[in-house]
Order: C-alpha cells, then structure tokens, then sequence
C-alpha cells in the first residue's frame, strides 16, 4: 500500500513557514481498481472554458459532474457552471499549486459542493493555496494525493492518473497531475502544465498515452508536447489553452509548427474562446463560442 500524507500535513509545512494557524487532518484515500472497461450509455462533454491565460476543463460523464482546474482567481468558472445547472461536482483535480490553476478554485468551493479533491499533494506558500486548503479541510472534502497507476470509473468513464509518482515542491509544473480519460473508443489527455521532463517520465513506465484529444501542456509553450510525445499520443485534435496576447508569448511558435508537421485540428481558447467536445463514444464533434 502506498504511503498515506494527511492534508494537515501540507498545512503544517506551509504554516510552519507564514505562521499561520492549523486545521485537523483529512487522510489520502487511494483509488480503487485498475482495469476498467466502461461501456457507452448516453454522451461524455468535455469543456476547456475560456479563462484567459489558465486551464479550466468541465467534463460531463453519463452521471458525474468532474473540474480539472479553475483558471486565476475569479467568479468565470462558477458562472459557467451554474449556466450549465451544475450544483455539485463529484470531482475537482487541482494540477498543480499554480495560481492560473487553483485560483479560481477558491470560488468555486465556496459555491458549489465538493465531493473529492484530487491533488498532486505538494507544499506551496502562497496565499492562494493556503486558503484553497483551508476551504478543503472547512468544508470536510474528501482529499485525495493523485500518483501514476491509479485508476477509477466516473460514470462510465474510464479515468487514469499517468503522472506524477514522486513531484517535487521544488518544480510545481512538472508536479502536474496528468489525466486520460476513456469514453469506448474515444481518448482525452490532460497534462496539465506537465513538461517535457514528465512527459519522458510517462512515456518511460509505459502508460499508453495514445488519445484523440490532446490538451497541450503548459498553454501550448516550448517547453512542452515535445515531438516523441506527440507521436506516442497520436492525437486527432490538440486543444491549448491560453489567453489572447499573453505575456509568455503563448502559445509558442515551435509548438504551432510542429503541430502543423503532424497534421492535427488544433483549437485555441484565445482565438476561439470556450471549446466544447461532444462524443458518443465512438465519434465526437467540437463546437467553439467564437
């Protein structure tokens, strides 16, 4: 059994450093299972919402509510939901510890009921993270430490964590929970701001990362979707997620030309603002606010 790191951990760490005070414990719980084979019944939607230069992605199973990321701090992503009906969510992975990730999860907590938070499970002092914890330990939210190899059902949909296996607080991108989800015989892989250095770690335990829907990592920089990843993925269509005329330049130029190498559909939120995936399992259609 893998080692379990309470929350109160991750709060002590970071009080010990801004002295702030602690909060009772919440255990990790592991995932359960790992070959699954979901069958289709009704469609899976999956939303990159536009947040501007952040990640935020709502996915619809047959009957789970799941949000990987919040964007920046803000009420977007809690709007979007409630125009959609959306009271609860079974499951919100938090990537990473970076703010254009967690910041509007602080929201989002606060309006909407939680079941389980899935976390890297890394230290971060900013503000941001400590309230994030806070709101997770107030509000008795299942707390789970996400590690490569687990896998679970959500609603029909096949879900597996392929990366981290040990992150290190000291490099929060490469901490980044990377997820694919299977829905029969159509892929999703979301990395997160995961870098070339995770992407190798994945490809090296042997994770099948092929997937039809590729989310680039790290809104589209050179410092991710490196070329022997992309063609292990082999995807159909690559969506980034980043924010128009951003100060990072992204997304950059030698992602773009390599993408075009590879002949894939590729959709921008900054160009086509929020980026809706619509599959039956076994073909899907993509529609685009703008």
């Amino acid at each position: 059994m893998k080692a379990k790191r309470p929350l109160t951990v991750l709060l002590a760490l970071i009080l010990t450093a801004a002295l702030l005070s602690s909060c009772s414990e919440l255990f990790r719980e592991l995932f359960t299972g790992n070959t699954l084979s979901p069958t289709a019944k009704g469609e899976l939607q999956v939303h990159f919402i536009d947040v501007g230069q952040g990640d935020s992605i709502y996915i619809k199973t047959p009957s789970q509510n799941i949000l990987i990321d919040a964007g920046e701090r803000g009420d977007t992503v809690v709007r979007y939901l409630q125009e959609l009906d959306v009271e609860s969510l079974d499951l919100v992975i938090s990537t990473h510890p970076h703010s254009d990730h967690i910041g509007g999860l602080l929201d989002v907590l606060e309006a909407i009921e939680v079941k389980e938070v899935i976390d890297p499970g890394i230290v971060h002092t900013s503000k941001t993270f400590e309230k994030y914890l806070t709101l997770i330990d107030e509000k008795d939210i299942k707390f789970t430490e996400g590690r490569a190899g687990d896998v679970r059902d959500v609603g029909g949909v096949k879900l597996e964590i392929l990366h981290p296996t040990e992150p290190n607080e000291n490099d929060l991108n490469n901490a980044s929970i990377v997820v694919r989800l299977t829905f029969v015989e159509i892929s999703f892989l979301f990395t997160g701001d995961a870098e070339k250095k995770s992407e190798k770690e994945i490809l090296d335990q042997g994770f099948d990362v092929s997937s039809t829907i590729l989310k680039a990592g790290h809104h589209g920089s050179r410092t991710s979707t490196g070329e022997y990843f992309l063609k292990a993925v082999s995807p159909d269509t690559v969506i980034i997620m980043c924010g128009e005329g951003n100060s990072y330049g992204h997304p950059h130029e030698e992602t773009i030309e390599l993408l075009a190498k590879y002949d894939v559909d590729v959709y921008r939120t900054d160009i086509s603002g929020t980026i809706v995936i619509t599959t039956d399992g076994k073909t899907y259609e993509v529609t685009t606010e703008k």
